[in-house]
């Protein structure tokens, strides 16, 4: 019966989890030239509203879209590592805590990397390191949180059953 309740909520989890990688592959795969312009466009828009009373010059204006591309990076890689790890969880709650947290580090950091080092054979993109390293750093903050919360979960979960099954009656 239980777990007949659970399945809207694992549909809307992957759901949720296949539009946030489906979102960042595209983002990460599109032609150079048409991401700069899109990108560009966009972040120029964003970095106007924010410093409309100043004058900006063109290298203070690049270092701000630079800075409000990688929060962004941060918030989808940080967002991707909480939804893909309550996903896993979620999914195979009756297996170990140790097993889901083992799949769910695996395939979250294969995200991150692959989403960074496939741009090698995307014309006019590039492989960058340091974004792949933030990318991964992020994921991981995002899973860090969602496991140690679960793990923390079952933890009470557990000394509470036990309290409860094994704590005795006193009879007045």
């Amino acid at each position: 019966m239980k777990k007949r309740k659970r399945w809207p909520i694992v549909l809307a989890l992957w759901g949720i989890f296949i539009f946030l990688v489906a979102a960042v592959a595209y983002l990460s795969f599109q032609n150079g030239e048409d991401a700069r312009i899109l990108g560009k466009q966009m972040m120029t828009q964003v970095a106007q509203i924010q410093h409309q009373d100043q004058n900006m010059t063109q290298v203070q204006m690049d270092e701000l879209i630079y800075q409000l591309r990688q929060s962004g990076r941060v918030l989808i890689f940080v967002l991707i590592g909480m939804v893909g790890t309550l996903t896993i969880h979620v999914t195979f709650s009756r297996s170990s805590w140790l097993l889901q947290t083992s799949l769910t580090a695996v395939i979250l950091v294969g995200i991150a990397y692959f989403t960074e080092k496939l741009k090698i054979y995307i014309p006019s993109r590039h492989y960058s390191y340091e974004e792949m390293m933030i990318s991964i750093a992020s994921v991981i903050v995002g899973f860090v949180l969602v496991s140690v919360i679960t793990l923390v979960y079952r933890a009470i979960k557990n000394i509470l059953k036990f309290l409860i099954y094994h704590t005795p009656i006193q009879k007045s």
